[in-house]
């Protein structure tokens, strides 16, 4: 005799249909079969729906499954991938927005690239530290360090760069045959002659930057103090305090590792250049919520109290002689010229002045008017405003 076989089917309407055949209520069922009055329920309204077949198995499959999105979106992501293999799941979720795409989180994205084979599996980092050391201002503190790289030749050249501590700003790259404190001070002055001085400067403890730890002063110290910029050094044996510029090194020579190498220094800086403003305006940060550097760094706060200028429009040019320069002066108020930054004063911040060297004197005019002369003193690279009151002693070292 053959045994009788029940479906899941069956065995559910029989729950059903035992309230009905012995007057229990649906409760005391229940408490019987060992299901929910919410089961019980479900099961009645598919069974009055859909008759015998709601009462069935479904799947549990989700109607959208999890990390599937649709084909074009996912070959863009593929290609995106292709284009630029440096870039992870964050990056290409960060570039498909920047595109107008809405994209999907970041765990669907990488599971799109180990699904097409475009990224290895790895280990489960550690997480990350929640807390992040930023100045909350633009040139409050900026970073500065040295950074070895090789040309197509084998031959070693060095990259002073210098970074804004809040926005990571790439405020100066230079590029040359050794690491020396006239490069370090070239770098300086060249993020001074754009970006105004800032109040601090943080450095490590290598010798072209600062002799602390041999009981001397080396020439960029004494140059930052002229200046009245304060300056800051890490601990020894410490690059996690200048971290932000540790990892920037690391992009910036997968950059020329991409493009290069280059095949002497004027190679080499043609590409930092080229890497300064793909970094500074195109590059997306993760470190800033997916900025770019120059969308975070903006405008250089306003001096309060600063004397309106005439614009160029109020103002009769005067006839000045070929050889003039013009120059645009800083926030700080200051100009550069000839391998040296000239105070001029901060009122005439943002103002283009011209510069006109008559004899051993350097003279800056703007408009009409004489605002500054002087004769460049050649041992200094920063020419202050001379003081109004002088102090009647000096200490001679």
């Amino acid at each position: 005799m053959a045994l009788k076989v029940v479906t899941m089917a069956e065995m559910r309407l029989e729950v059903l249909l035992e309230a009905e055949r012995t007057g229990m209520s649906v409760t005391e069922v229940c408490r019987r079969f060992g299901i929910s009055r919410q089961t019980y329920y479900r099961y009645r309204n598919r069974y009055l729906t859909e008759g015998l077949e709601g009462l069935e198995d479904r799947s549990r499959r989700p109607l959208v499954p999890a990390h599937q999105i649709p084909s074009e979106l996912e070959a863009e992501i593929v290609e995106m991938r292709k284009d630029h293999p440096r870039w992870g799941a964050r990056r290409i979720r960060t570039e498909l927005f920047r595109a107008g795409i809405d994209p999907p989180v970041v765990s669907t994205i990488h599971q799109v690239l180990r699904r097409n084979g475009l990224v290895a599996a790895t280990r489960k980092r550690k997480p990350k530290a929640n807390r992040r050391f930023e100045r909350e201002i633009a040139n409050d503190l900026w970073q500065i360090d040295a950074t070895e790289v090789s040309l197509a030749d084998g031959t070693k050249a060095y990259v002073i760069n210098i970074l804004d501590d809040h926005s990571r700003y790439l405020l100066a790259s230079i590029a040359s045959e050794a690491a020396t404190g006239e490069l370090a001070w070239d770098a300086f002055e060249s993020a001074v002659s754009r970006y105004g001085l800032p109040r601090q400067l943080l450095s490590d403890n290598g010798l072209i930057f600062t002799g602390r730890l041999h009981q001397v002063e080396v020439m960029f110290e004494s140059s930052l103090k002229d200046l009245g910029v304060e300056m800051i050094n890490s601990a020894p044996y410490h690059p996690q305090t200048l971290g932000k510029l540790e990892r920037f090194h690391r992009t910036q020579k997968e950059w020329l590792s991409d493009e290069g190498p280059a095949e002497d220094i004027d190679d080499l800086q043609e590409l930092l250049d080229g890497f300064r403003f793909h970094y500074n305006r195109k590059r997306p940060h993760q470190g800033i919520d997916d900025h770019t550097p120059a969308e975070r760094y903006g405008v250089a706060p306003v001096l309060d109290n600063v004397i309106r200028l005439p614009e160029a429009s109020e103002m009769s040019e005067p006839d000045y002689p070929p050889y003039a320069f013009v120059r645009r002066v800083s926030d700080t108020g200051s100009i550069g010229y000839r391998g040296r930054v000239i105070q001029v004063g901060s009122r005439y911040r943002g103002a283009s002045v011209r510069v006109i060297d008559k004899g051993r004197l350097t003279h800056v005019y703007h408009g009409e008017a004489l605002i500054r002369a002087l004769r460049l003193d050649p041992n200094r690279r920063y020419q202050p405003k001379p003081r109004k009151d002088p102090p009647t002693s000096r200490t001679v070292k």
